[in-house]
């Protein structure tokens, strides 16, 4: 009876120290799980399709996931704006921002250069990341401002353009000259060397 009792004890002593030296099995937690939901950007846009350098781009659209029956607003997540001048740069982000509660985004950029935008949704929680398609919008430099214009009555041209020209004489008369308040100008320019290039010249007084 005794070497039974011991070995039982010898027994229960090796099972304590082989579970105690087993590996402990991890189980993932649901913010360790993979994302499974999947999602995409709808509605995006970057525009207008041409604009003035200077002047506002808008870069807009909205988050959405599948619920398995129908595409439905995610939620407040992460956005990211990316700008590819040249085509080398299609990685390049050039802004991170929050949605709103029903996903929908909105932000803006000063025209510099002609160039592709799109935006990528981060993954979070179960909600995979996706990407939009590219959106190009060209920017044009800014038209030259006029150096001339039409009088804006018989005797007064425009502010921008104080400079009476005559046409009969192709003669021009500068804010303060003698002759200057006397003359009804066919033209006006908005300085002397615009006057000069129409083939004007300066009044002697």
């Amino acid at each position: 009876m005794r070497a039974v009792s011991w070995r039982r004890k010898a027994l229960g002593t090796l099972l304590a120290l082989a579970a105690f030296a087993a590996p402990a099995v991890v189980v993932a937690t649901s913010a360790q799980a993979a994302p499974t939901v999947t999602t995409r950007v709808a509605s995006f846009s970057a525009g207008p399709a041409t604009v003035v350098r200077g002047k506002a781009i808008t870069v807009q659209g909205q988050m959405q996931g599948f619920n398995g029956r129908t595409w439905v607003k995610t939620g407040t997540v992460t956005a990211v704006v990316y700008f590819d001048p040249d085509g080398a740069k299609p990685n390049a982000a050039v802004r991170t921002l929050k949605t709103n509660t029903t996903g929908y985004f909105r932000t803006a950029f000063a025209a510099s250069v002609t160039g592709k935008w799109s935006v990528r949704m981060t993954p979070g929680g179960a909600l995979k990341g996706s990407a939009s398609g590219q959106a190009t919008v060209r920017v044009a430099a800014p038209a030259p401002a006029p150096t001339s214009a039409r009088p804006v009555s018989t005797w007064n041209c425009p502010a921008w353009a104080p400079i009476k020209g005559n046409a009969p004489s192709k003669i021009y008369h500068l804010p303060g000259q003698r002759y200057y308040t006397r003359t009804t100008p066919e033209v006006c320019f908005a300085t002397e060397r615009a006057a000069q290039q129409a083939g004007y010249r300066k009044a002697k007084v």
